[in-house]
């Protein structure tokens, strides 16, 4: 699991990315302080963006491994 917490990131986007880690792991223990961690700094419109780019990359990492796709370098496919 990847350290941003300690990582060169403002406090602003620790608590986008702990949000999005929490919605990755399990949606359902998303509590009140994490929820109050992310509204500091994001209104109720940028969580719900925050929320569906992380499930978007969520499913594209799902249908990836699924379907056993490797990713390619810029210019290679073409």
């Amino acid at each position: 699991m990847l350290d941003f917490e300690n990582g060169p990131f403002s406090e602003a986007e620790k608590a986008a990315l702990a949000w999005a880690q929490q919605l990755t792991l399990d949606a359902h223990a998303i509590d009140d302080a994490l929820f109050e961690r992310v509204k500091k700094h994001y209104d109720e419109g940028e969580i719900v963006e925050i929320s569906a780019m992380a499930g978007l990359f969520n499913y594209f990492n799902r249908v990836n491994d699924a379907l056993h796709m490797e990713p390619t370098k810029p210019g290679e496919g073409l």
